[in-house]
């Protein structure tokens, strides 16, 4: 297959300006990054497009399942261990194939039943096996229920949003309560006097520089993996995504290298994305949040930013620095659903994870009631 030909199926016959114009700010749907998927992960994807006279009005991108998913992007893992009816594994995953964010353009605007043309093209191309969608925003959740989508969701993680007001780092700071901006201040204090110095670069002039790093990182973690298989993602990240991906990189006062963090920027939000610290090498100088959070938000007029979307996981620590935490969703499109009599104990499990969230201060003053209020328990 031609790349040529892989892009018209990739982007259901768009070509990328037009795709990336309907995405908008919408970073883990550009055109780009469904093609970094498909270079990392292999395999074809295609999107569903719905049409009012003859202008996309509502689409998805979707892919075939595969054993090389990762295990947060296999449902019927995650349903079972949440002690809930889950559908087959082998089906369609609705949404990309990495970045926790799954969007139906155009949802918020098209009509239920142009919503519901694009449901019906996605269960047809799952031919009858289950049609899932992953990582979903409370809106379009709520779009696709307008649409006649039945079942309910099921929470998978909280989405944590930084704002920046102004680009400027003095105006995100003083949003921050006093006892949070001494941390802060604690934190850029260890960090210079542990003589570390940082350097903003774009992933295409450093990826081949960064393996070792990388590949430390997961074994830290117990993930098995080599320096040339992270180069080779690495590798994935600057072709496919060229200027977008940018990269801030981490030295002792000796001139070694000793951590990263690869970032997009796309529009007014930089998009965290993977950082890697040789943790054996470090000095003990708040490393990681100084070079995943501090190091974008001081340079963020410079990058023209607004926002850091800093992802799923480690909630309270972000919340800390600011962040606001949005629930995502996982959504069963498939017609005859597993779940379709589950909903009281779907809530259940929503509410829990809502609980918890709830039950530590500093992360229960950082959610967004209103999208996590649909699908909790009364």
């Amino acid at each position: 297959m031609s790349i040529d030909t892989d892009v018209d199926q990739r982007l259901a016959g768009l070509d990328t300006a037009r795709w990336d114009a309907f995405a908008g700010s919408r970073f883990y749907s550009s055109a780009d990054w469904l093609g970094f998927c498909t270079a990392d992960f292999g395999g074809e994807s295609a999107a569903a497009v719905g049409y009012r006279d003859g202008e996309p009005v509502c689409a998805v991108p979707y892919a075939r399942t595969s054993e090389t998913l990762f295990g947060s992007y296999r449902w019927h893992d995650r349903l079972a261990a949440a002690g809930l009816p889950a559908p087959d594994g082998d089906g369609v995953l609705v949404g990309p194939r990495e970045g926790y964010q799954t969007h139906f353009l155009g949802a918020a605007t098209a009509s239920p039943d142009e919503v519901a043309d694009v449901v019906a093209q996605l269960r047809t191309a799952a031919g009858g096996k289950p049609c899932v969608a992953m990582y979903v925003t409370t809106d379009d959740v709520l779009a696709l229920r307008r649409a006649g989508v039945t079942t309910t969701p099921v929470l998978l993680k909280a989405d944590a949003w930084i704002e920046v007001p102004d680009s400027d780092w003095s105006a995100w700071e003083a949003g921050l309560s006093k006892n949070r901006r001494k941390m802060v201040r604690r934190d850029v204090r260890e960090f210079r006097g542990a003589g570390y110095r940082v350097e903003q670069t774009l992933l295409t002039e450093c990826w081949e520089r960064l393996g070792e790093i990388a590949s430390a990182t997961q074994r830290k973690y117990g993930h098995h993996t080599t320096p040339e298989i992270e180069l080779k993602s690495l590798r994935n990240h600057a072709v496919r995504m060229g200027g977008a991906a940018r990269t801030v990189l981490l030295y002792r006062s000796d001139g070694a290298l000793v951590g990263f963090c690869l970032y997009y920027v796309w529009q007014d939000t930089a998009f965290l994305r993977w950082v890697g610290l040789d943790y054996d090498r470090l000095v003990g100088g708040r490393e990681y949040f100084s070079l995943c959070y501090y190091a974008q938000i001081q340079c963020a007029a410079e990058l023209g930013i607004r926002w850091l979307h800093a992802g799923v996981d480690a909630e309270d620590a972000k919340a800390i620095r600011g962040a606001r935490l949005r629930p995502l969703w996982l959504v069963d499109l498939t017609e005859d659903s597993v779940l379709a009599d589950a909903g009281e104990a779907i809530r259940a499990h929503n509410t829990g994870g809502y609980a918890k969230l709830k039950a530590i201060p500093v992360t229960a003053d950082a959610l967004d009631e209103h999208a996590w209020a649909p699908f909790l328990r009364p």
